[in-house]
């Protein structure tokens, strides 16, 4: 076996499970054309919902790390469609800018919100939450990352499956984005959420297995209690708690509720972003695999979709492999006239590997975004294998588990919010 042989060979063998990543988003992305209607039916239900029939008492959480543009959530919160002495607000400031947090403070105390800041940043933003419990008196629990923007009907909306179904610890809602469209780099990264939010989640729904995703979501105070709290040394405190509350046989519900917020406009914290995501699911799954997979109380769809979140990941690093030999069998390999049967050969392992674009193409056909195709297809080939390399060492650090540190994600909209200050 010469060289180029070797790099073929090993090309194909990198491809098969990015083969089979990709024949599973095509699975997804066709149930969910066949669910749609079912979907749509439940969505309404869910939205139509104009009161309660109980008020409980909710508290809202706002972790902030030097975010002056929490005050612009903050703002949307006191506007929030409750009765004002069924809910309170809690700033979670970590923020080491001073001016930032006096900022924040003066603000709080303005309006009555609770205000809590810490000197170090001990578990990073679980660890503000666990803080946070301590004090706060809600039977629910809202968190808003601080570029949210959320809806005057917010919690009627939120609630409602909750209030209706006593086994439902998570209810979350969709994120919608202020900044996509700024460049390519905020475009792929609301494409990626976009894919999460249309297709995998309304699925994931069906089959009880939503996850919280940090933010936008309302949790049952007593079911985060039952499973010990927040996990102050996961990169993603939000699916480490899921994952415990679904074995714990709690129900999870999405709402398709868009709430407006930001994406990364540069590649630097997109990539930060996406690598501390990636770990800390693949490590999630590392640290529960044998419970999930032995839980009496989890379904096999269930086990499967916990597996899938973690283990997709995974996929990466043969993208990376799949690329460099092919690159490499150019280079090594003689000089051969095109063929015809060389072009089938392409569209055929471009067809079986492009599951993620054909799961982005029924997203925008159900925004009706369709014409948008093309900037999707363009962003994911331009950043897909940037992307690709750095998760692949996240991957690789997760499995070996070797430490990889918080990063908070810069909030565009700081360099706007000084015109919250005096507000």
């Amino acid at each position: 076996m010469d060289a180029y042989d070797a790099s073929i060979m090993l090309y194909n063998l990198s491809l098969i499970p990015v083969v089979f990543f990709s024949i599973i988003f095509f699975l997804m992305a066709v149930t969910r054309v066949a669910m749609r209607k079912n979907f749509e039916k439940h969505s309404k239900a869910v939205l139509k919902a104009k009161t309660l029939e109980k008020t409980p008492f909710v508290t809202v959480m706002i972790p902030v790390y030097n975010d002056l543009i929490a005050l612009r959530c903050l703002k949307h919160c006191l506007k929030l469609d409750y009765p004002k002495n069924r809910y309170e607000i809690m700033v979670l400031d970590d923020s080491s800018k001073e001016s930032i947090a006096s900022a924040l403070k003066a603000f709080s105390q303005k309006h009555g919100l609770i205000y809590i800041h810490r000197d170090n940043r001990q578990g990073y933003k679980p660890g503000a939450l666990q803080v946070g419990m301590k004090k706060a008196k809600g039977e629910v629990i809202v968190i808003f990352d601080s570029d949210w923007i959320p809806p005057k009907n917010f919690l009627k909306k939120i609630l409602k499956p909750m209030i209706n179904d006593p086994k439902v610890a998570i209810v979350q809602a969709r994120q919608d984005f202020l900044n996509m469209d700024k460049n390519i780099v905020s475009r792929f990264a609301g494409f990626l959420l976009m894919v999460f939010h249309s297709v995998m989640m309304p699925l994931y729904n069906k089959i009880n297995a939503v996850f919280f995703c940090g933010t936008g979501g309302a949790l049952k105070r007593e079911a985060i209690e039952k499973v010990g709290g927040w996990n102050a040394k996961s990169l993603t405190e939000d699916a480490d708690l899921s994952v415990k509350l679904l074995m714990q046989g709690y129900k999870t519900v999405y709402v398709p509720l868009k709430v407006k917020s930001e994406v990364p406009e540069k590649i630097e914290d997109f990539i930060k972003q996406q690598m501390r995501w990636t770990y800390g699911w693949v490590r999630v799954l590392c640290e529960n695999f044998r419970k999930v997979w032995r839980s009496k109380k989890l379904s096999i769809a269930q086990k499967l979709a916990i597996t899938f979140n973690g283990a997709a990941s995974v996929g990466y690093p043969f993208v990376v492999l799949m690329t460099v030999f092919g690159m490499l069998g150019w280079f090594v390999g003689e000089p051969q006239p095109f063929k015809i049967k060389d072009l089938a050969t392409f569209i055929a392992r471009f067809s079986v590997s492009s599951g993620f674009l054909i799961a982005g193409f029924v997203t925008l056909k159900n925004e009706g975004k369709v014409k948008e195709f093309g900037k999707l297809a363009l962003s994911t080939i331009v950043m897909g294998l940037v992307l690709a390399v750095f998760n692949s060492l996240a991957v690789v650090l997760a499995f070996a588990n070797k430490k990889l540190l918080w990063y908070r994600t810069p909030k565009v909209g700081d360099k706007y919010a000084k015109q919250y200050v005096k507000q």
